[in-house]
């Protein structure tokens, strides 16, 4: 069960590792995304930076390669949800801190769902609204980042998962406010890029 656990572990992480928004800033417009904007590789601050276009690719695979990784180990231990519910959080992990960038990535909401899609389609959906429909309401792509992580310990619980893996989620929730505390103070001193200032931006 170790060595099973282990290859779950590594799995997520290393498919969480795997960031769009850095290598296309790279790629395109020769920078690293980190050193623009808020100051994170993905989608929303590609989009901020780089345009709809770019932050639409980066988005898609943020939340593909979440998903993958939680599908793969499905398949690999079909008996064990439990496992890929640690691969969906190593993935986030390891898209908040791919070891080549100095653990210096994006913020997780895709990964998130990305994680839910691959654990059930209908809950991944449901985390999709819980993303969207807040941040479009606030006018904040933050605030629906944080609806989304509000409801990852609750989810685990209704699902029925171990107490251990409920409290996994409570402590990624809790990550992902710390990791946000500038996103928040932002919003307090009324300083936060809204969504609707980046529709408005005209972009290639």
């Amino acid at each position: 069960m170790l060595s099973q656990t282990i290859i779950a572990l590594l799995t997520g992480y290393l498919f969480g590792s795997i960031q769009p928004a850095y290598f296309l800033s790279k790629l395109v417009a020769k920078t690293d995304i980190r050193e623009h904007g808020s100051g994170n590789a993905g989608a929303s601050n590609i989009t901020a930076i780089m345009g709809w276009k770019y932050g639409f690719i980066v988005a898609f695979i943020d939340v593909l390669k979440a998903m993958l990784a939680v599908l793969v180990i499905k398949w690999i231990y079909p008996d064990s949800p439990n496992l890929a519910y640690l691969a969906g959080i190593m993935a986030i992990l390891g898209h908040l801190f791919p070891f080549y960038m100095n653990f210096r990535g994006g913020k997780g909401v895709a990964a998130l769902m990305g994680m839910m899609l691959g654990i059930n389609w209908n809950l991944g959906i449901l985390f999709i609204l819980l993303v969207a429909i807040p941040a479009l309401l606030a006018d904040y792509i933050v605030v629906g980042s944080l609806t989304a992580f509000i409801a990852l310990p609750i989810a685990t619980y209704i699902l029925k998962y171990p107490t251990l893996l409920i409290f996994i989620g409570a402590l990624m929730t809790l990550l992902i406010f710390y990791l946000h505390r500038g996103n928040i103070e932002r919003i307090i001193n009324k300083e936060e890029l809204k969504i609707s200032t980046v529709l408005k931006r005209k972009r290639d």
